[in-house]
């Protein structure tokens, strides 16, 4: 399951799955805030000024929120 729609400020991500044992392939902010919410193996592909950490800590919380709604059923 691939969840694009990550964004804030001109940041962008996308999480894509990888196989088990790869771990987290993200920026250091972005596997403090995936290890908090408990994912082990994930690529993440990102687009923007990600420097701004604020925008791209922003970002990967708001493709995790579009992760929930998917898999819950509200977007589809």
């Amino acid at each position: 399951m691939r969840v694009e729609g990550g964004k804030s400020g001109s940041v962008t991500i996308t999480l894509i799955p990888a196989p088990q044992g790869i771990g987290l392939v993200t920026g250091d902010i972005g596997k403090k805030i995936l290890e908090l919410a408990g994912i082990t193996d994930i690529w993440t592909s990102s687009f923007g000024q990600t420097r701004t950490t604020i925008n791209f800590a922003k970002a990967v919380f708001d493709a995790l929120n579009n992760s929930n709604l998917i898999r819950t059923g509200v977007m589809e």
